[in-house]
């Protein structure tokens, strides 16, 4: 059978648009949380400038067609960092939870100047309680890093 008028030209956006759905499916939220933000390797990088610069095109943020301007990395295992989503962390608002322990991150920051495919990072190094989103008991979103307190948790 062969397609006649305006059939073929309604046909090609339907497959590309089942194409895409198919391949956003490849990756979900929290293995995308996963990839874009735990990394169990080292929890201090001696060069958080290098750290950055590598993990960033090794994690697909820093590519020939995108820079990634900002992301966070938490040097913990995913096994440390679900129990936020449950009992290891508190509500937050919403889907948010805050951790209960801090945990090492390095800060990947974009270069002001710096386009692809020559994405160009610094790095800095800390130590705090962070804030995730939860879904169905899993992190699918970095939100943000909370510094301690001087004196929190102490008694009045």
């Amino acid at each position: 059978m062969v397609l006649r008028g305006a059939q073929p030209a309604l046909l090609l956006p339907l497959i590309l648009l089942v194409t895409g759905l198919a391949l956003a499916r490849g990756e979900s939220r929290y293995e995308k949380f996963l990839r874009q933000h735990v990394d169990a390797s080292d929890p201090s990088p001696p060069d958080a400038r290098r750290y950055c610069n590598l993990l960033m095109r090794r994690r697909d943020m820093a590519t020939a067609h995108k820079c990634k301007h900002l992301n966070t990395f938490i040097h913990g295992s995913a096994d440390q960092i679900e129990p936020i989503c449950r009992d290891g962390g508190e509500p937050a608002g919403g889907d948010l939870r805050l951790s209960e322990d801090p945990f090492p991150l390095t800060v990947c920051e974009l270069q002001g100047g710096s386009d692809p495919p020559d994405c160009d990072y610094s790095g800095s190094s800390s130590t705090s309680r962070i804030v995730i989103a939860c879904v169905d008991g899993e992190p699918v979103h970095f939100e943000t890093q909370v510094d301690s307190q001087a004196g929190e948790g102490d008694e009045p």
